[in-house]
Order: structure tokens, then sequence, then C-alpha cells
């Protein structure tokens, strides 16, 4: 089967062999799959594609097996080149997609939102709001979506003046006495949240705490690398 010409992101690269590269690619039709680029090292410089992440492609590819074969790559866009930060901050959803997506299922509402959250990191919005908004979104894709009303205890919809409890697969209770109750969270987080509204210190900080929890649940017990990298950068820059 030969796909042409299709919009694709690089979320990883590692070297094989002398002068190529496996690449694991995401598309909006195709979802994640990954591509021998043969002879890429050698001719990247000569086609003007360097292979780098972050950057939207045009593929064309041939697909056998598993791993299928680059036939053509071009720049569909141009991105403006991150910084350290924008930069780890793509490692990290590349590497929750990386983790999370099965091979070869089609995502295309997911697929919308990483380009536009590459494209708002590329104009250096590092907002930590638009991280939250992808991982909402990234869970939704997978059928773990958040339940966002009604109240467990009432059977009200959220109120923004009222605390809550999220209990992980349930959704939010204003029940504070119970034995079960999960993560402490207002309803104004709650609604800022789904409707991608979040605009406080405080609330971005409980979508935070919501969101991680969520997706500890299902990247299991290995560290993300992302985080540690991030962690190391924060240490050397206090040194700076």
């Amino acid at each position: 089967m030969i796909v042409e010409h299709t919009s694709c992101y690089i979320l990883h690269r590692r070297d094989y062999l002398e002068s190529s590269f496996i690449l694991e690619i995401f598309s909006r039709e195709h979802g994640r799959f990954s591509l021998i680029a043969k002879g890429a090292k050698r001719n990247k410089k000569k086609q003007g594609v360097s292979y780098d992440l972050y950057q939207e492609y045009l593929m064309t590819w041939v697909s056998k097996t598993d791993l299928g074969v680059l036939i053509d790559a071009e720049l569909a866009t141009i991105m403006t080149p991150m910084s350290p930060v924008e930069m780890m901050t793509g490692f990290y959803i590349n590497e929750i997609i990386l983790r999370l997506l099965h091979k070869h299922e089609s995502h295309p509402e997911l697929f919308d939102t990483y380009n536009t959250t590459v494209k708002e990191l590329s104009n250096s919005n590092t907002d930590q709001s638009l991280i939250r908004y992808f991982e909402k979104n990234l869970l939704q894709s997978l059928g773990y979506g958040l339940i966002f009303a009604p109240d467990l205890h009432t059977g009200s919809e959220i109120a923004a003046e009222n605390d809550y409890h999220y209990k992980l697969d349930l959704g939010p209770t204003s029940n504070s006495n119970d034995s079960r109750a999960g993560i402490p969270v207002s309803g104004k987080t709650l609604i800022d949240l789904n409707n991608e509204t979040l605009i406080h210190t405080k609330n971005k900080k409980e979508a935070k705490i919501l969101l991680r929890s969520l997706l500890n649940q299902y990247l299991g017990e290995k560290p993300l690398a992302s985080r540690k990298l991030y962690q190391e950068y924060i240490k050397q820059k206090q040194f700076v």
C-alpha cells in the first residue's frame, strides 16, 4: 500500500545502520506508526529535509510490513525554532503519545490538537494550560476522558463556587465525607478545563494534579524521561 503526501509529525527518531533513521510517525489519518528512512543521513542536506521533531511534513511511504518505508518527505510549513523549555514540553507530549497510543489507530481529533499545540509552542506560547488541554484531549481520544458532570453526590450540574473530590473513573462528588473521596478540585477548575478557558494559577495547578493522576493510571510505573530531563534542566538553571 502506498500513501502519498500525508501530513505527519515525527515523534521520535533513532539511527539505523550508518545512513538511515527509524522514525516514529504521527499522522491524522493513519495514527502512530514506524517508518525507515533509508539513506536519510546522506541525503537530508540534498533534499532540504532534516527530519526534525516538531515540524510538519508531507510524507509518502509504502507499507508492506509493520515497518513502512519512507519514499519522500517535504516540509508542509516552516516552524520557528523552539527554545529549550518549549522543546522539553514537546518531548513530553511526544512521549505520552508513544506510551499510550496503539499503532495504526486513527485519532484525527488528537492529531488536530497536537498540530495546534506544536504550532503554539513554536510561537513561544509556554502557558501551562496549553499542556492541560492536550492531556485532556489525549485521555478523551483514548476513551478515558474526564467526567465533568453531574455531581455524583447530588446529581446536579457542577457549580463553579463549590468544591469537589474527583473519583478516578467515576467523576466529581461534593460529598467530602465519602471514604473513597478522590482528588480535591474546585468546580471552577472543572468548568474551565472542560471549556478550555483556564486562566488563574490556582485552577491551572488543580488541573495539573487532576490530569497527572489520571494519566499515571495508564502510563504505568516506568518514569517519563521527559519529566526527568525537565527536572535536570531546572537544577542546572539554578546554578547558572
